[in-house]
């Protein structure tokens, strides 16, 4: 990871972008909810804003990429379980 974290580093815009698509799949999977279309872009705005933060952090070696890719994961088994675990309510109510 740590080949990538300098790749990533060596393009501060690709590094950004990264750190924004995956806050923004964490936001959406796990704490977005239905919100008119221009309180939704206010949401994402703030979200891109903050980025930069991590961002800086990024820049000064934090571990971010790590933490935002085990966080994407957990989300994801998270929703898997759920979408099990739904759809065997579903067949033992049938």
């Amino acid at each position: 990871m740590e080949g990538i974290n300098e790749w990533l580093r060596e393009i501060p815009l690709l590094s950004y972008l990264v750190i924004l698509a995956m806050t923004a799949i964490i936001y959406k999977v796990a704490f977005a909810r239905r919100l008119p279309v221009l309180k939704s872009l206010i949401v994402y705005m703030v979200l891109a804003i903050g980025c930069v933060l991590f961002w800086i952090l990024f820049y000064l070696r934090f571990p971010i990429l790590e933490i935002l890719s085990v966080t994407v994961i957990l989300i994801a088994i998270a929703r898997i379980r759920m979408g099990i675990s739904h759809r065997n309510d579903q067949t033992d109510k049938s």
